[in-house]
């Protein structure tokens, strides 16, 4: 799918991964929504898009009620008249041990998981309803693929994006919707920050972590490219960007 001229829904576009990749995809000629509790943060995201020149409206938007998703979703549509391109991207993590309360991890698959679910399940709806193919992207994450003991929760919610778009595939066929996953090692955002300053130092200065803009460019890689359906890549500092097979 060509970016140019078409129209982006970006969930937890407030910092991190969304706004690099809210950036990236303004600097293709997108028009954005960003979708974010934290309206600060959205709004931030929204200033840095407006001076590269693009256009990035906030939606602030908790993608744990199914009612604000879905109102988001259809302010894309009154605000822009089209939904081309949905990245659900909002995530958490944490300790998450699953012996510990369940309120300490259901947050965990509330978000992780179920908003993801949620929020494809109502994109698909309305690029049905406004007639044009469109592309979603998910974001797991690399713990999706592999084992994680200290945080079991948070590796159970990934590996299930992760399955969840790979049996999304046949949507291509039936209405022209791709739907992919990006599996990220770790990543230089607040999320990482649970490491200490002085670790995450250390690991940028040496090259050991990922840049939020690593991510960016391979979701516009999976939006651009239409043989992708059902496709999950992980994105390494090892290894840049390969597709799971």
């Amino acid at each position: 799918m060509e970016i140019q001229r078409k129209v982006a829904f970006v969930s937890g576009g407030g910092s991190g991964i969304g706004r690099a990749t809210v950036l990236a995809l303004v600097e293709h000629g997108a028009r954005v929504v960003i979708a974010d509790v934290d309206e600060n943060g959205g709004q931030q995201t929204g200033q840095l898009a407006a001076e590269k020149g693009g256009i990035a409206a906030f939606c602030k938007c908790d993608v744990t009620r199914t009612d604000d998703l879905d109102s988001a979703f259809d302010w894309t549509l009154e605000q822009f008249g089209r939904l081309d391109i949905a990245f659900n991207n909002a995530g958490i993590s944490g300790e998450d041990l699953f012996a510990d309360e369940p309120g300490r991890w259901a947050r965990i698959i509330d978000i992780d998981l179920t908003a993801v679910i949620d929020a494809t399940r109502l994109a698909v709806r309305k690029m049905k309803q406004a007639g044009n193919p469109g592309t979603i992207v998910n974001t797991a994450s690399l713990i999706g693929l592999w084992p994680m003991p200290s945080a079991p929760v948070y590796a159970a919610a990934k590996a299930g994006v992760v399955n969840f778009s790979r049996s999304l595939a046949y949507l291509a066929e039936e209405s022209g919707i791709r739907v992919n996953a990006v599996c990220p090692e770790i990543v230089d955002t607040p999320m990482a920050r649970a490491l200490g300053e002085e670790q995450l130092q250390q690991m940028r200065v040496t090259g050991q972590i990922l840049r939020p803009e690593d991510i960016a460019d391979g979701v516009v890689e999976l939006i651009e490219d239409e043989s992708r359906r059902g496709a999950i890549m992980q994105i390494t500092v090892a290894g840049g960007r390969e597709y799971v097979t």
